[in-house]
């Protein structure tokens, strides 16, 4: 455990797609879907479990990492949901038995002509292990994922993360 303070941090990050706010929304609420391309990391990780009850209440869970070594998980609930609009959760991220994080994540879906804008607002508090920067390039590399995942031709470019603390 360390004893350091608490970093606070509210990372945004907004990206456009060609798919509709209800094509993008069904990406994060059916857990099949989602499993193909939820994961922070490079092409050398993997995500070893998914588990999703996708409804206010309901829980979620995943266990990732390097290949071979996926020893990060994460734990949280639904707070809110609205059909092809919105998605608040909370919960922690874990490193083995160490709590690196806890979040509240909102993920809003606009639409934007025939596409969408999704802006996807994540405010943590890091703890143990993990910084800002982390949760920055985990939320930008899942999005372009998310972006490959619904053949989206720009889905490599266009992520905007903007991170305070």
């Amino acid at each position: 455990m360390n004893d350091a303070p608490s970093v606070h941090a509210t990372t945004v990050v907004e990206h456009r797609f060609a798919a509709t706010p209800a094509v993008v929304f069904d990406a994060w609420a059916d857990v099949d879907k989602r499993g193909q391309w939820d994961l922070p990391g490079g092409d050398d990780w993997e995500l070893v479990e998914l588990k999703q009850d996708f409804r206010v209440g309901g829980h979620e869970s995943a266990r990732f990492g390097p290949k071979g070594a996926a020893t990060f998980w994460s734990s949280g609930e639904f707070l809110d949901i609205v059909d092809d609009m919105r998605i608040v959760s909370a919960g922690t991220m874990h490193d083995g038995d160490r709590r690196t994080s806890a979040t509240m994540c909102t993920v809003e879906f606009f639409a934007d002509g025939t596409g969408t804008r999704l802006v996807l607002t994540d405010q943590s508090a890091f703890l143990d292990g993990e910084a800002p920067q982390d949760r920055k390039s985990g939320w930008g590399k899942i999005v372009v994922r998310l972006g490959l995942f619904l053949n989206d031709p720009k889905a490599r470019h266009q992520v905007r993360c903007a991170s305070s603390t």
